[in-house]
């Protein structure tokens, strides 16, 4: 760096020093100083967020709530359509054996006093 360039802190303790001696005061007084006070909240502020923190706690309890008996429907739900569904494949198995059964009925040959009647026009 030139020795004729300036640092910032430079520049800013030459400003200072310019707005001192323009103003006839010490230049640490001109300088800016800094604000160590917290910013203070307004107390409406703070109640009221205190108050939408408790709304909403109360919404999700509410809601953790609702979804709980959801779940719990649900898993009923599951158990009845998988009890649907046994009940189901009892009566597929069911009607497959009743099937066979009738087929194997129709195959057999009609009994002799029903060859008769045909026969005889009866």
């Amino acid at each position: 760096m030139a020795k004729d360039e300036l640092t910032y802190s430079d520049a800013v303790r030459a400003a200072a020093a310019e707005a001192a001696a323009a103003l006839g005061k010490n230049p640490e007084a001109v300088r800016p100083q800094k604000d160590n006070a917290a910013p203070r909240k307004r107390p409406d502020v703070q109640l009221a967020d205190a108050q939408t923190i408790t709304t909403l706690e109360a919404c999700v309890a509410d809601l953790r709530s609702l979804l709980a008996k959801a779940e719990e429907r649900a898993a009923e739900e599951r158990s009845r359509c998988d009890r649907l569904l046994a009940e189901t494949l009892v009566a597929n198995s069911r009607a497959a054996h009743l099937e066979g059964e009738l087929t194997a009925l129709r195959s057999r040959p009609a009994p002799w006093w029903r060859r008769w009647r045909q026969a005889n026009g009866v």
